[in-house]
Order: C-alpha cells, then sequence, then structure tokens
C-alpha cells in the first residue's frame, strides 16, 4: 500500500473514531435537551419522538418560578468563582514557590498538600463539621467557599506545578539580566506562558464544583446550589419521578460547562498535555 492511501485511511479511521466517540458524548446531551422542552404527556409516547412535536419551555419557568432556581444559580455562581478565583491565585503562587526554590521544608510542605486529595472528604466531614459549627462558619458563604478552596488546591497546585516545570528558567534569567524583578517575571514573563495550563485547570474546577453534591448537603441547609436543588424536586408520588424537570434542572447544569469550554478549547488540550506529565 502506498504512503498516499495509507495516510487517507488512517484519517478515515480517526474520522471515525472521532464521530463514534463524538456520538456516544453528545447523543445523552441531545436527549437531556429535547427532554426538557417535551410537554409531560409526550415523554413516554411510542414511537419515539426525536424532535418534539409541541417543544415548550414550561418547565423552565416552572423551575424558575416555582422554584426559585434563579437564587439557586446565584449560589452555584458565586460560590464557584470566588473558589476558582481563590484556588488559582493561591495555587500559581504556590506553585512557583515550591517549583523555583528548593528546600526541605517546601518539599514536605508539597508532599502534604499534594497527599491531602488522597484523604476522602466523608473521612474528614465529622471533624471539619464540628470545628466549622464553633467558628461560626457552618451554613454560611464563607464557609463553603473555603471547603470549595480547599479541595480544590492541591489538584489545581499539581497541575500547575507540572506545567511550570516544562517553562525553561532561563527565560527568567534572561529577564533578571535585563533588570525585571520578582513581580515583574512572574506577572510579565511566567504567568503569560501559563495560560494554557490556567484555563485548563478553570475549566476541570468549574466542573468539579458544579458536581460536588457532598459539600454543599453536609455544610449547609439554607444555602441551596444546583447540585443539591436537583433532588428537592417536588414529585407526585414516592414512585413516580418528574423527569422533564429533572431533564430542565440537568440541561441548566450542563449548559454553563458548555459555554466555559467553549470560551477556553483553545488553551486546554495544550494544558493537559503540559501539565498531565511531569517533565
Amino acid at each position: 500500500m502506498s504512503y498516499s492511501k495509507k495516510k487517507i485511511l488512517n484519517s478515515v479511521i480517526v474520522w471515525a473514531i472521532t464521530g463514534i466517540v463524538a456520538f456516544i458524548i453528545l447523543v445523552p446531551l441531545y436527549w437531556i435537551f429535547i427532554s426538557s422542552i417535551t410537554p409531560e404527556s409526550e415523554l413516554f409516547t411510542s414511537p419515539i419522538n426525536y424532535i418534539p412535536k409541541h417543544p415548550t419551555l414550561k418547565h423552565y419557568s416552572k423551575l424558575f418560578l416555582n422554584l426559585n432556581l434563579g437564587k439557586k444559580m446565584f449560589n452555584t455562581l458565586f460560590i464557584t468563582c470566588c473558589a476558582l478565583s481563590i484556588s488559582t491565585v493561591i495555587c500559581l503562587l504556590a506553585a512557583y514557590g515550591f517549583n523555583r526554590y528548593e528546600s526541605r521544608g517546601l518539599k514536605a510542605a508539597q508532599l502534604a498538600i499534594v497527599f491531602s486529595m488522597m484523604v476522602p472528604a466523608i473521612v474528614k466531614a465529622r471533624p471539619l463539621y464540628t470545628f466549622f459549627r464553633s467558628v461560626g462558619l457552618l451554613d454560611t458563604f464563607p464557609g463553603l467557599i473555603l471547603i470549595y478552596t480547599s479541595n480544590l488546591i492541591p489538584f489545581t497546585m499539581l497541575i500547575l506545578g507540572n506545567f511550570l516545570t516544562s517553562i525553561p528558567i532561563s527565560i527568567e534569567e534572561a529577564a533578571e539580566v535585563d533588570g525585571a524583578g520578582f513581580t515583574h517575571k512572574f506577572f510579565y514573563v511566567t504567568l503569560p506562558l501559563m495560560k494554557p495550563a490556567v484555563a485548563t485547570i478553570l475549566m476541570i474546577n468549574f466542573i468539579t464544583c458544579l458536581n460536588d453534591l457532598f459539600t454543599p448537603l453536609y455544610y449547609s441547609n439554607s444555602i441551596e446550589v444546583l447540585s443539591v436543588a436537583i433532588t428537592t424536586l417536588p414529585k407526585e408520588d414516592m414512585y413516580s419521578m418528574p423527569w422533564e424537570l429533572i431533564s430542565s434542572m440537568g440541561w441548566v447544569i450542563v449548559f454553563p460547562i458548555i459555554i466555559f469550554v467553549c470560551v477556553f478549547e483553545k488553551n486546554i488540550m495544550d494544558g493537559i498535555m503540559a501539565g498531565g506529565v511531569k517533565s
């Protein structure tokens, strides 16, 4: 087989696999969406209607008007954005310090932070609950933001640190020769090169925060977020499920993730490849 035919065959195989994977991923998303705009009486018709005959937005209006979805969305975005901002800033500085300066104390601190990822949330839940209650942070926005941030820090620091090792230190040394101090080196030399890693970690942490059910469920009663709200949807009886409302709530959770990925997709793959393997 000639080289050109092999190249064409490889391209066909790659596109075929890509199409299959895309189909597997996109079909459930499409099904959630059409279920969210399909009237309740048409959800279980046979044969299946893959395009709703009478699309409606009443399920979404019910979520916003009757179930106070707007407040839940605000709570979710407020906690998530604060946690993302704080964890990213802290981990950028920590990753720089751990990778550009060497000492036994720094190495021990870095290992301790990374090791904390291995501790399940349920193990530290009881003592952390007692501590937060004693200091008045239980069921508060600062308390939830603090827990979300602490959950994000180990993984964020690991990815940013691995990415930072791929940036030659000679670039910073050249900046020092030109008279640049720490602030100028970090903000004008190193930080712009870390944009792919920052975009990647923001996307991953954004999804992590939206999917976190345990933290708001255990540490909060009055502050509701989207991941918990989906479990409080009204049911007619114990044997039936409001699938139209579940689909609508699911799409409300999924849609911001899709937008977030579309915004940062140019930098995501570079960040995953460079930050996932330590050089």
